[in-house]
């Protein structure tokens, strides 16, 4: 049976207010980008964003990551921010915290031109 864990309610949660807010593409776009990683990487990364885990993303999440897409990264990080009560004041250090992982993931699994931000 799946483990249910804070990563995936607080995606669950953001995917029902963006179907209330966003297009049903948007949704669509939003829904495929989270089921590409699995609910531990997501976790992981979630936790190193949003909470400043202690424990750094594994390269095994980092690898995942990667293959999302700097384009479903974002959006998903959007998403939270934009629907999720109390993560927009957090933004300011939450955002470079979220390039600064994809820019180190994008590294460990060898992307060519990471971003800069």
């Amino acid at each position: 049976m799946a483990k249910l864990n804070s990563f995936s309610v607080v995606v669950v949660a953001a995917m029902l207010l963006a179907f209330v807010v966003a297009t049903e593409q948007d949704f669509n776009s939003l829904m495929l980008c989270s089921n590409k990683l699995s609910p531990d990487c997501g976790q992981e990364i979630f936790s190193d964003i949003f909470w400043k885990n202690s424990k750094p993303v594994s390269d095994y999440c980092c690898h995942s990551l990667a293959r999302l897409g700097l384009t479903c990264h974002n959006k998903l990080f959007d998403n939270i921010v934009n629907t999720q009560h109390g993560y927009k004041s957090n933004e300011t250090i939450t955002r470079p915290r979220s390039m600064q992982i994809w820019n180190k993931c994008a590294l460990v699994a060898g992307i060519v031109a990471p971003a800069l931000k």
